[in-house]
């Protein structure tokens, strides 16, 4: 497995709920921001209103928490912005306004690397939201943001311009091929995911453990103490397309 050495100058990170992100890749965020000064933006893209088994909770009350705790995981880890989409738990869907949006982004915060949720899965199944959340971030970034032809609007009202993303990071992948060494960074990881408090409850020192055997998991076969692995694609546009974003 390939151990990632050169931090991006700015990374963004598509999350489908509040505390994916942290748990995915809050150490490499943190190291990347401490150690490069990488600008990270975070789009989050439910409100995580129905991520509780408190009867008494509504979805209004929830979503205003979860999204207040996002932002104070953000800071905890030094993100310069987080973008709220705002859908409910389980309403994501592939529709031509989410890709819209997490294009908008992408013109606007010009990632080097995507960070998201791997969406192909063979093995074991996954959050609904976690796959919509990932293919959206990869096709917006690859099929989409880099041509003006896609969301016109947005060039010709907006003053954005197109932008090429340089790769994916898929966290939580079943074929991992890279990871990032964060040791020293599990304290700032575990600091960021203790923001979440209506989902970390009183198991925060339970679940910090089982992070860090995640993390070390990881790191197994780089002879690292604790890393996050990611299955990498690199978009390899070619020269036709090249044309067609300059011109």
């Amino acid at each position: 497995m390939e151990v990632i050495t050169q931090p991006p100058m700015r990374a963004m990170a598509v999350t489908p709920h509040p505390d994916d992100c942290e748990g995915g890749c809050g150490g490499t965020l943190a190291k990347w921001i401490r150690e490069a000064g990488t600008e990270v933006t975070i789009v989050l893209c439910t409100n995580g209103d129905k991520g509780t088994s408190d009867r008494e909770m509504t979805s209004a009350r929830l979503a205003e928490t979860r999204e207040r705790e996002q932002q104070e995981a953000a800071d905890v880890l030094g993100a310069k912005e987080v973008v709220f989409l705002s859908y409910p738990d389980g309403g994501l869907e592939d529709t031509k306004l989410f890709r819209s949006q997490v294009v908008r982004a992408i013109r606007r915060h010009k990632p080097e690397v995507v960070l998201a949720i791997d969406p192909y899965r063979s093995v074991s199944h996954t959050h609904r939201d976690h796959r919509m959340s990932g293919q959206v971030a990869v096709d917006a970034a690859y099929s989409y943001a880099w041509s003006y032809l896609h969301f016109p609007e947005q060039i010709a009202e907006e003053g954005l311009e197109p932008h090429r993303v340089r790769e994916a990071y898929l966290w939580g992948s079943e074929s991992p091929d890279i990871c990032v060494d964060i040791e020293g960074f599990m304290d700032n990881k575990i600091d960021s995911l203790a923001k979440h408090a209506s989902q970390m409850g009183g198991r925060l020192v339970n679940r910090g453990e089982r992070y860090r055997r995640w993390a070390s998991h990881s790191a197994e076969r780089t002879g690292l103490p604790y890393a996050e692995s990611f299955r990498r694609i690199q978009f390899n546009i070619g020269s036709t397309d090249w044309q067609l974003l300059n011109t």
